[in-house]
């Protein structure tokens, strides 16, 4: 299997390195960004298969970037895990309407990333499978 390619936005330098930490470069392809704007770029050049999206960022917030990439790309087929310290209900909600695959609240452990994103993939894949049949 090919490595998985990750976008992370995060303007974070600290949560940055957790990531760095545990997204191994034998698994993933690392690509990071920090902040909203760059970020669209960076997804076109890209092409990531993940998107690690935080909901704060400067110039443009985690839910624009996702709301563009889902609404003006039409790209429903890329998984997106928000990891935000946000953890309010409403903003889950949100989030969910635009058809993310996870949701993981700030901090975490390093070894909960990769876990969580192979498990979204994976579910992801099933998914897809089972439709195409």
């Amino acid at each position: 299997m090919s490595r998985l390619r990750i976008l992370v936005l995060e303007d974070n330098t600290i949560i940055q390195a957790l990531y760095k930490i545990a997204l191994s470069p034998d698994i993933f392809e690392s690509c990071y960004c920090d902040n909203g704007r760059d970020a669209l770029s960076l997804y076109r050049s890209f092409k990531p298969d993940i998107i690690l999206l935080d909901i704060m960022l400067p110039e443009m917030t985690g839910y624009s970037v996702l709301k563009e990439i889902r609404k003006t790309f039409l790209d429903s087929s890329i998984i997106v895990i928000v990891v935000s310290s946000i953890a309010e209900k409403s903003d889950i909600e949100d989030f969910l309407r635009l058809d993310i695959q996870g949701y993981i609240v700030k901090p975490f452990k390093p070894a909960q990333i990769s876990t969580r994103i192979i498990q979204c993939y994976q579910e992801r894949k099933a998914r897809q499978v089972a439709a195409d049949r």
